[in-house]
């Protein structure tokens, strides 16, 4: 193949993946207004490019994405599959093209994912009140470390044990059915009569750290449960639908189990909490002094569902 052949098919090939993220978002958008014409309106397209895009898409997975019935426009069974899917990505592409645009132009701070965006907004405002204008990005633990030591990644909210933190919230069980009292282990093993597979102790990447991951894991030995039955590094939307469909058990903090309509409960013998530092990389260090230190902590706290610690 000679290297305009190979150019041409990458343009060809990034177009596609272009093409797909309007399409996707084309597609979440109308699920949400129930109206073709109305996210046409709230994207700012007309109505049949809207049409087009949905279209597409729907020629490029295979079948019918969207229905009319009484309601407006609803999701047909292949769409509310692929629903969850296409909104993941496209809130990573916006995240993508955030940091991309954030790097060299000012400070960014680099949150976990478990904020909404409106309880975001007062970490902004309190940045710009001591004179910042921050960026938020979105990112894993291990990026924001990464981002934490570059000098233009500025500040990033990374795990730590919880006696070096500056937030600091406990942990519990995330549940599907509401219940008084502290949660025992035990009750996951499996029944007599009870079929299908065993239910399960879910544990996201923010708490896949040592002084959370060892102290959930002994705790499901001294349960009598499996180790099969303990699932590390578990992503949010698997945990939070095997709750759901297996009453299973999320480990997550009571924001996080309110965002998802989950009930939650402290664990009986497991005392365990989230943490995080807030790191300040080379970029930030001259403009993030103690003062602006607490003023964005006091804004990220609620934000997190999480409390200051008291100075160490």
């Amino acid at each position: 193949m000679s290297k305009t052949e190979r150019r041409l098919l990458m343009r060809q090939r990034y177009n596609r993946s272009v093409d797909l993220l309007l399409h996707l978002r084309a597609f979440c958008e109308v699920v949400d207004q129930r109206s073709f014409t109305r996210a046409a309106a709230e994207l700012g397209v007309p109505q049949p490019v809207v049409s087009r895009r949905v279209a597409a898409l729907e020629k490029h997975l295979g079948g019918r994405l969207l229905v009319r019935d009484p309601r407006g426009v609803t999701p047909t069974d292949r769409g509310r599959a692929v629903l969850p899917h296409a909104r993941d990505l496209g809130v990573r592409a916006e995240h993508l093209v955030t940091l991309g645009r954030a790097v060299g132009t000012g400070l960014t701070l680099a949150v976990p994912a478990g904020a909404s965006a409106r309880a975001l907004v007062p970490v902004r405002d309190a940045a710009r009140d001591a004179g910042l204008e921050v960026d938020l990005v979105v990112a894993d633990p291990d990026e924001r470390a990464a981002a934490a030591g570059r000098a233009a990644g500025g500040l990033a909210l990374v795990p730590c044990a919880p006696d070096e933190a500056d937030l600091v919230g406990p942990l519990g069980a995330a549940t599907r059915a509401e219940a008084s009292g502290r949660l025992h282990l035990d009750t996951l093993r499996a029944g007599r009569g009870r079929t299908g597979r065993a239910r399960r102790v879910h544990l996201g990447p923010e708490d896949d750290r040592p002084w959370v991951r060892d102290v959930v894991r002994r705790a499901v030995a001294r349960s009598g449960l499996s180790p099969a039955q303990l699932v590390v590094g578990s992503p949010t939307l698997t945990a939070v639908t095997d709750v759901l469909a297996h009453d299973d058990l999320w480990v997550a903090t009571p924001l996080e189990a309110a965002a998802h309509d989950l009930a939650w409960r402290p664990v009986a013998d497991l005392e365990v909490r989230r943490a995080y530092r807030l790191a300040v990389g080379r970029g930030g260090a001259a403009a993030a002094g103690p003062a602006v230190r607490r003023r964005l902590l006091d804004a990220l706290g609620p934000a997190l569902g999480l409390d200051v610690a008291e100075p160490r």
